[in-house]
This record gives C-alpha cells, sequence and structure tokens, in this order.
C-alpha cells in the first residue's frame, strides 16, 4: 500500500494496533502526547509527528484511538482549528476508533465532508491482548468505498470486519457490545458472590457457568479482567471510569432513539465496585 498512514493515540490499545501496522510495512508516522511510545515506535521504523496537526498534513490515511469525545475533538479540531482537520488534504481519510457517541462521528464527518475529507467510525473490540495479536474485531460507519480503501490497514491490525452502515453506526455497534459485556460482568459478579456465600469457591463456581448456561465472555475472561483492573492506569476505580463512559453512553444513545434499557441504566449506577476483589 502507498499511502501514508498517521496513527494518533498511543496507549494500550493504540501503541500495538500501529506497533502491528509499521512491523507490516506500513510508511507510518504516529503522535501522543507522550514521547515514550513515540520513541518505541520510532525504534521500529515509525516516524514521530510534533502534532496532530503534522499527521494531518502528512498522510493519507490518518487513524485516531483516544479516549472520550473531548479528546476525539481535541485532535480532530484543537483548541485554535490547529488539529488534524486544518491540514488534513482532498481526499484524505480519518478514522475514529474510539468508543464515542455517534453524533460526535458525524459531527466531524459533516466538518471534513466540507474540506473533500473522508470519515469513518471503525470501533475495535477485542482488549489489549486482540490489539497486540491483530485480532481484533472492527465495526465500521461510513461509505463503502472508504472501508476498501482502508481495509489493507484494517486486516492487520483486525482479524474481523463488519460494516454496519453509515458514519456513527460503527459507535453504535461497539456501545451495543459493550452494553451487553457489562452487563454480563455485573450479572458474573453477583452469581460469584451468592455461591461464594453459600459455600462455592470463585474458581469452583467458574468452571461451573464455562461448562454451563450462564457462560459468557465475560465469565470466561473474569480473572484476565480482575487482573487488567490492577494494573490499569488508575488501577480498578481508572478502569471503571472508562466502563462507566461505555455504559453511559449506552444509556444516553437508548434515549436519543426511544430504545427502554433499565438494566443498563442499573449497571451505570453499580460501575464503581465492579472490579473489586470481593469475589
Amino acid at each position: 500500500m502507498d499511502k501514508k498512514i498517521g496513527f494518533i493515540g498511543l496507549g494500550a490499545m493504540g501503541k500495538p494496533m500501529a506497533t502491528n501496522l509499521v512491523k507490516a510495512g506500513f510508511n507510518l508516522t504516529v503522535y501522543d502526547i507522550r514521547p515514550e511510545p513515540m520513541q518505541e515506535l520510532e525504534k521500529l521504523g515509525a516516524k514521530a509527528a510534533r502534532s496532530a496537526q503534522e499527521v494531518g498534513e502528512q498522510c493519507d490515511i490518518i487513524e485516531t484511538i483516544v479516549v472520550d469525545d473531548a479528546q476525539v475533538e481535541e485532535v480532530v479540531f484543537g483548541t485554535a482549528g490547529n488539529g488534524v482537520l486544518a491540514a488534513a488534504r482532498p481526499g484524505s481519510i480519518i478514522v475514529i476508533h474510539s468508543t464515542v457517541h455517534p453524533k460526535t462521528c458525524q459531527r466531524v464527518a459533516a466538518a471534513a465532508k466540507e474540506k473533500g475529507v473522508g470519515v469513518l467510525d471503525a470501533c475495535v473490540s477485542g482488549a489489549e491482548s486482540g490489539a497486540q495479536a491483530g485480532t481484533l474485531s472492527i465495526m465500521i460507519g461510513g461509505e463503502a468505498a472508504l472501508v476498501e480503501t482502508c481495509r489493507p490497514v484494517f486486516d492487520v491490525i483486525g482479524q474481523t470486519l463488519f460494516h454496519v452502515g453509515d458514519v456513527g453506526m460503527g459507535e453504535v455497534a461497539k456501545i451495543a457490545n459493550n452494553l451487553m459485556v457489562i452487563v454480563n460482568q455485573h450479572s458474573t459478579r453477583e452469581g460469584l458472590r451468592l455461591a461464594r456465600l453459600a459455600g462455592i469457591e470463585p474458581k469452583k463456581m467458574l468452571e461451573v457457568i464455562m461448562a454451563s448456561s450462564g457462560d459468557s465472555w465475560a465469565a470466561r475472561n473474569w480473572e484476565l479482567l480482575r487482573d487488567l483492573a490492577v494494573d490499569y492506569p488508575g488501577g480498578p476505580a481508572g478502569m471503571a471510569k472508562v466502563g462507566y463512559k461505555d455504559i453511559s453512553l449506552a444509556v444516553t444513545v437508548g434515549h436519543d432513539v426511544g430504545a427502554a434499557l433499565p438494566m443498563t441504566a442499573l449497571a451505570s449506577q453499580l460501575m464503581e465496585g465492579l472490579f473489586l476483589k470481593e469475589d
């Protein structure tokens, strides 16, 4: 692929995704507010940019994976019109991997269209291990032609691609997915608590669940989730904060489209204690 690829956001997910791209031979330019991950990518052959705007100026496909809506808008628009979009060339494509409100992606797409720049929301699922292995599932919203242009990039970072509709629908798919994961986490925690207090050790109960109808991704990865929470920036509270952001998006989008989500609303109120080591 002769296109220049930009990657903004080199955190737990972004860094391994960018690593896979540079190892696959892509002409990659990276940017993060922290110098350390950029230096690591430079050693592998990537170029380090001095700003998000510089990535937009130099690259044909600009991928972003930051934490929330405010950070997406900061990357794209900047505080004084100095974001990616200020320098992006007509025909380039901005890819939003972050989990944010669909309307944020649609606002970005509307502004980008005026400059002849395309936008895709391409949410990823599979956790850090999937990002490292290049086996993420990718839920994509946007024009089919843009998806095909970016497919060589997506094929490196992911294993399964789903084009689910127009801009913003990738976010809807990811938000719905996260809703189910988080609700399953809460039900797994309650089931393990019931079993423990009645006399069954959690590890034994997890074996029962994984061989029975109570099985879920949350149950099969329960210990992994607990370990991730310990090592997560800010610990379990930091991981719960991101989970709360995701489940709150589900509640908000549900309100927007008139979908009653009572279990989701309850789960959002219980996030704080989800990753505590009591089960």
